[in-house]
């Protein structure tokens, strides 16, 4: 249900500010529109245009009670009509293949919420993009929450028939799913409810409507995987005239024009969702609480161990053991401030975030920046707690390094491509040099964390317009990975302190992220345990570069 309201706040995102100062905009701007000689010719000639739409793709198109064809296609449509004179016939078919069939026989001449693709674009013009869907996974409640389209692979997804956007995009990000076509959308989510597939993709605000008007209740949508899907409408190649009319109109629709479709067909739902932002503002809340309160008993628990061990080990050395136990109480408050800092400064952005959303009002590129600003706060969240969980399970010995025979070069381009987006927000661009399959018996996810680990170092500590270049390559006894970065460099001092737990160095991330001094100290743990070394080669001001040498393995059973 979180992320069903984050779908509806994506949508109504699109919705700019409009007081009482800007009522006069819609009637202003329609009579301001003027046709030129050329366009009014044109009408004359094709006073009656014909529409096609999909009723199944609700809010977008709805078929009422009545059996007209309504909803926030034919509003746009509407606009276009009041500017020029045109007027529009809707028209459906009994699927949505059809009608794209129907298009391409010349029975009807535009069509609505369309997504440009190189097969569509071979037979229809496409208009400006007048509004956006972005697309979201939607899976059974008792199943995983799916942060990334890459999640399902190997696994069964139900899409409509006929949606060409769609079946690309999973065959570009997850080509090992397993589609199953359905007639509509509904039949998706049904089957999805049902159990027969596992996951269907679908656009946010119909997934919605649909899931709520049809009672489902056993279904919850993930996170957005495509977050700027435009709409536009698909139009008759040789009508270049209609396109270049209907984009005039796009650009000359108002925000209050907008607000009133969106909020006619969209903004409803999340109107009626205000429940569930208080909710999820309890439940972050309450997760943070659960999390300190986790870390206290994970400390405290470790506390007791080391001090029973310590006590049977060394009785005879009572001032030994004082030391110990006051080193460890030092150590266990230093973490628990440094998490409890460290967590509240994410955690309080991220219910800002909600709570400026909630009050809408923003222009598109404000609430995606908002959006973006919330997700990076929860990656800090949760690359903090992975951190944490990661060291108990170092030293406690709870984790085992399962060697299989893997690409590493595919491991690290997967690194690169999830930290892309973290450098991006900062203007830094990160590089991969290329390199052939190399197949070596290792750790996968040790060697990928790793990597995520190094790489998230180096963005955190490069500025603005830096270059980050990552590489790795085959040596005669195993492979070579390696990190290099623009940052302030490394003193002879902190490179020897480097690999410590808990250690910071002089430098300071360029971004306000926080640093635990875990990440290195994991980074060399698992390289040790996979058998090989870990370097740093650094001047100050001069950036740092990182070598990880790896031995290639052999299979377990031998």
């Amino acid at each position: 249900m979180i992320a069903l309201l984050c779908g509806g706040m994506l949508a109504t995102g699109l919705v700019a500010h409009s007081g009482p100062e800007r009522a006069g905009d819609a009637a202003s701007a329609a009579g301001e529109f003027r046709l030129t000689d050329a366009e009014r010719a044109w009408i004359a000639a094709h006073p009656v245009i014909r529409a096609g739409h999909d009723p199944s793709f609700i809010p977008y198109a709805i078929r009422d009670q009545a059996g007209r064809i309504t909803g926030l296609d034919v509003d746009f449509l509407e606009l276009v009509a009041g500017r020029t004179g045109l007027k529009f016939v809707h028209e459906s078919r009994s699927n949505w293949p059809e009608m794209l069939a129907a298009f391409r026989a010349g029975e009807v001449d535009i069509l609505g919420s369309m997504a440009a693709t190189p097969e569509r674009e071979a037979y229809m013009a496409f208009s400006q993009p007048y509004t956006l869907a972005p697309n979201v996974i939607i899976t059974r409640s008792d199943s995983p929450y799916l942060f990334d389209m890459r999640e399902l692979e190997g696994r069964t997804v139900a899409v409509p028939r006929g949606y060409a956007g769609l079946l690309d995009d999973i065959a570009e990000r997850a080509p090992g799913a397993q589609v199953v076509e359905y007639g509509t959308s509904l039949e998706c989510y049904q089957a999805v409810s049902a159990g027969r597939v596992f996951a269907s993709i679908g656009d946010a605000a119909n997934a919605t409507y649909l899931i709520k008007h049809n009672r489902i209740p056993n279904l919850r949508l993930g996170s957005v995987v495509s977050e700027s899907a435009e709409i536009q409408f698909g139009i008759r190649k040789d009508w270049p005239e209609l396109t270049a009319l209907i984009n005039r109109v796009i650009a000359s629709i108002t925000p209050l024009e907008r607000q009133e479709i969106n909020n006619r067909w969209i903004a409803i739902d999340f109107q009626e969702d205000q429940r569930w932002a208080k909710a999820f503002r309890v439940a972050a809340a309450l997760v943070a609480g659960a999390l300190l309160v986790a870390l206290l008993v994970f400390l405290h628990n470790r506390s007791l161990a080391r001090e029973l061990a310590e006590r049977r080990r060394v009785q005879r050395e009572l001032e030994e053991a004082r030391d110990q136990r006051a080193r460890v109480s030092e150590e266990k408050s230093e973490l628990l401030r440094m998490v409890a800092h460290d967590l509240r400064s994410p955690l309080t952005g991220v219910l800002l975030g909600t709570d400026i959303l909630r009050a809408g009002g923003l222009d598109p590129r404000a609430a995606d920046d908002a959006l973006a600003r919330m997700r990076v706060a929860l990656q800090q969240v949760l690359r903090l707690a992975n951190d944490l969980v990661e060291v108990g399970a170092l030293e406690s010995g709870q984790r085992q390094l399962v060697r299989v025979e893997a690409d590493a070069a595919s491991v690290m381009r997967e690194s690169v491509l999830g930290l892309s987006e973290a450098a991006a927000r900062k203007g830094i661009r990160l590089v991969l040099r290329e390199a052939e399959p190399l197949r070596v018996w290792t750790d996968p996810s040790a060697l990928r964390q790793i990597a995520d680990n190094l790489l998230t170092n180096a963005v955190k500590f490069s500025p603005a317009g830096a270059r980050v270049e990552a590489g790795i390559e085959a040596r005669t006894a195993g492979l070579k990975l390696w990190v290099r970065d623009n940052g302030p460099g490394l003193s002879a001092e902190d490179q020897r302190r480097l690999f410590r737990k808990y250690e910071r160095g002089s430098a300071r991330p360029t971004g306000g992220e926080k640093s635990t001094g875990l990440g290195l100290w994991i980074v060399h743990r698992l390289v040790e345990g996979l058998g090989g070394t870990v370097r740093c080669e650094s001047e100050p001001g001069r950036g740092a570069l990182f070598v990880v040498e790896l031995p290639a393995g052999v299979p377990s059973a031998a």
